[in-house]
């Protein structure tokens, strides 16, 4: 079951999503990034996938600068007859949270973790979708320490022409990563993530990149995009690594 927490940052208050199973545990933690529309019904539903399997999830919200878990209908602002002042203001949200903004948000959740005696201490996962996928790479990056287990499903933004591009994190990580793309992914393509996916697999058995036939951007939370198939593999190749680098 999800509860709905609020935690201080240091921008003011943030709501943060958190399901474990039943019991004190303790249980191993894992991040939860949602993806770009917010942490909507689907991610809640991707949420509570992950708990049952004997995990303290904790999500973030990614837009609380803007407002109180905000959804943002991605597909509404795309269509030509969309509103301008809505489509300006949903990119405005969408951008306005940068990779400093959640770098305080995590500050803000693993200085919260300790006060729950249901979220075990030592190394955890970190899961992300879309938008969120960069967050993981951001943050395993940061917290090389902390974070043994990223997974990145239908990735956004993940590679750059940047120097400090997010994908140049995985030759230096120390950790298991696997990444789920849809291969009819029509907001970031495959082929966008051709270095992202080199890297990975330079990791041997510690990395995983899967390009997903039919599947189409957003595959794996549940809504419009979802596949259960290319679900059902990532999930799959997910819950093994995080077993594998969350091991006590």
């Amino acid at each position: 079951m999800n509860d709905v927490r609020t935690i201080m940052t240091d921008d003011g208050e943030m709501g943060v999503v958190v399901s474990h199973p039943d019991g004190p545990g303790p249980f191993p933690v894992v991040l939860f990034f949602h993806h770009g529309p917010g942490l909507d019904e689907g991610s809640k539903e991707a949420i509570e996938r992950i708990s049952r399997e004997g995990y303290y999830v904790i999500a973030p919200d990614r837009y609380h600068r803007f407002g109180r878990f905000l959804v943002l209908d991605m597909r509404r602002v795309a269509a030509p007859d969309a509103d301008p002042a809505e489509r300006e203001r949903m990119m405005q949200i969408f951008n306005g949270t940068t990779d400093e903004h959640v770098e305080r948000d995590v500050q803000a959740v693993l200085a919260y973790l300790p006060q729950d005696s249901a979220a075990r201490g030592g190394p955890m996962g970190c899961i992300g979708y879309c938008i969120g996928a960069r967050s993981v790479l951001r943050i395993i990056g940061a917290h090389p320490d902390t974070f043994r287990v990223g997974i990145l499903l239908h990735p956004s933004f993940c590679v750059t022409d940047d120097p400090d591009s997010p994908h140049h994190v995985v030759e230096n990580f120390g950790g298991y990563l696997y990444v789920g793309i849809g291969a009819e992914d029509k907001m970031q393509s495959a082929e966008m993530h051709k270095p992202l996916i080199e890297a990975v697999g330079k990791l041997g058995d510690r990395g995983l990149a899967e390009v997903h036939a039919g599947a189409d951007h957003g595959f794996a939370v549940p809504g419009p995009a979802y596949h259960d198939a290319a679900a059902t593999r990532s999930y799959d190749q997910a819950l093994a690594m995080l077993a594998k680098g969350l091991a006590t």
